[in-house]
């Protein structure tokens, strides 16, 4: 056991090191959140809010995790995918009308221009995190890569 302590203190040590370490936490994080998708059914389960349309009940930088158990009702705040965006939309579902529903962000005075099918919905937030979605949105606006929670 010493030996294998002293060998990964070996290869953890200086600029190597640092590479390995963060590897394994990009790979900590992406099975974290495989975890999550299926305990929370959602294929979005951890969310970062990067605009401040939800204000005052969201605010810029909170993380959220959502849950998704098929279930809206006017009121719900959703993460939902829509063409008209390259990213997940975090809004309050104002009107349902069939499979379809309409949003608007809370600060926003008018509703998103556009209906949502509900089969595009993630789901519904279910638990905030102040300030710690901070961390994807400085690695978003350093990399420009959007794809990592």
């Amino acid at each position: 056991m010493k030996d294998l302590k002293k060998k990964w203190d070996k290869l953890t040590t200086g600029w190597f090191g640092t590479v390995i370490y963060i590897f394994l936490g990009f790979l900590l994080a992406f099975g974290l959140m495989q975890i999550l998708g299926l305990a929370f059914n959602s294929a979005t389960p951890v969310v970062a809010v990067f605009s401040e349309s939800m204000i005052p009940v969201l605010q810029k930088g909170d993380m959220l995790f959502v849950y998704n158990n098929g279930d809206y009702k006017v009121g719900d705040i959703v993460v939902y995918y829509t063409t008209h965006k390259p990213y997940p939309i975090i809004h309050r579902i104002i009107e349902i009308n069939g499979d379809m529903v309409r949003t608007r962000g809370d600060h926003n005075s008018i509703a998103d221009p556009w209906e949502t099918p509900i089969s595009s919905i993630y789901g519904k937030t279910s638990l905030k995190l102040p300030l710690l979605g901070w961390v994807k949105i400085v690695f978003t606006e350093i990399t420009g890569i959007s794809g990592f929670v």
